[in-house]
């Protein structure tokens, strides 16, 4: 059962990493928990306002190692990807 009147889009990514939610599910949700609910990038917890990406550390998608995933902010992922563009 869903707490009072908790919704998958209210932005508690702390309730709904602990859950079976489509938001933050299976690896995503396995490394939210295992970062304690901090951004792999930039060190900041994450909060409701920013959607939560699963990165692959070393670029190969088909890697899904727990060892090569970290959730990051979006912004956090897109920067990554702009720098790596860059060099």
């Amino acid at each position: 059962m869903v707490q009072g009147i908790k919704s998958p889009y209210d932005g508690d990514i702390t309730y709904w990493s602990e859950r079976k939610s489509k938001l933050y599910d299976g690896e995503t949700s396995k490394a939210i928990k295992k970062q304690n609910h901090r951004c792999a990038s930039c060190g900041l917890k994450f909060i409701d306002i920013e959607v939560v990406n699963l990165h692959h550390i070393d670029g190969n998608h088909a890697n899904w190692k727990k060892n090569n995933l970290e959730a990051i902010h979006e912004s956090c992922h897109d920067y990554k990807h702009m720098s790596k563009s860059e060099s």
